[in-house]
């Protein structure tokens, strides 16, 4: 008893340490201001199961609160939380502009391309169950749904077309070409990569370079999920790369090294070898922003 209740208080210190890097604070006020202004909205005949209520308190939540944005389990909706996190950090301004157009249009024009759905992704949004705190998030289950059905990579050859339990298959999917082509069509600017789906960067020191890239860019990480989140039921690690996580810093310390990255909707610090942490990673993704 007393050792879980340790276990938790050390978790929510963890949590309490600084948030992740700051939002600039006058795109932060206008895309709330936006979402105030969106508000006096009807429900969208566009989109049946949308609770007007929870999705713009889910959007306010979002720009208010990146770091809690959150993929829901057991959906393969990591690529796209990954990207929206990033927007929430460093454009919301974009991000709100889109989600209200889809509100209101059924419709929304990003960088190089019109983002729209059909039917079935009209009916399906705002009726996931099941998967945590989505289940009343609308406006995520909304965009990971219109994100998932506008942009394919291979993964998702099979199954084009969406079926109930398709946000827990190959049609969500994303590989890491598929990631940075949506990185580039959503925020218009010159995204850096290396690596691929089946083997990390060779010839690379992977600290190193993460390090030197965090300083003056924003650094998106490919790994590989089971490796990093192991389970005590698998008796093997599939060496695959499922899992996209965002970089805030990364250091080194006793031999071991410690990253600092947000995902499932929390700031983790974890510590690794240096074995270890090669074996986990296939993809580097790094923007400029700083």
């Amino acid at each position: 008893m007393y050792t879980r209740i340790l276990l938790l208080c050390c978790f929510f210190s963890l949590c309490a340490e600084a948030q992740p890097p700051a939002q600039d604070p006058e795109a932060k006020q206008r895309a709330l201001l936006r979402i105030d202004q969106a508000r006096s909205a009807r429900k969208s005949e566009y989109w049946p199961n949308i609770d007007p209520a929870l999705f713009f308190l889910n959007l306010r939540n979002n720009v208010e609160n990146p770091l809690y944005l959150n993929q829901g389990k057991p959906t393969y909706f990591c690529g796209y939380a990954a990207l929206t996190h990033f927007l929430l950090l460093y454009d919301p301004e974009s991000y709100v502009a889109w989600m209200t157009d889809l509100y209101a249009t059924g419709a929304a024009q990003v960088t190089d391309r019109t983002l729209v759905s059909s039917e079935r992704i009209h009916e399906a949004a705002g009726t996931l169950y099941n998967k945590g705190v989505m289940d009343i998030n609308h406006a995520d289950q909304m965009w990971f749904m219109v994100l998932s059905e506008n942009y394919k990579g291979y993964l998702n050859l099979r199954d084009k077309s969406f079926d109930p339990g398709d946000e827990n298959t190959f049609w969500a999917a994303t590989n890491f070409r598929k990631f940075n082509r949506m990185l580039r069509s959503l925020t218009g600017l010159e995204v850096h990569a290396r690596g691929a789906d089946l083997m990390g960067p060779v010839f690379l020191n992977y600290y190193r370079f993460c390090r030197e890239k965090n300083e003056e860019y924003t650094v998106m990480l490919y790994l590989n999920n089971k490796a990093l989140y192991p389970n005590k039921f698998f008796r093997f690690i599939l060496p695959t790369p499922t899992h996209f996580v965002v970089l805030y810093h990364i250091d080194r310390a006793d031999g071991y090294n410690i990253l600092d990255y947000w995902d499932y909707g929390l700031r983790t610090k974890m510590k690794l070898r240096k074995r270890k942490f090669r074996k986990l990673i296939y993809g580097i993704t790094y923007i400029k922003t700083k």
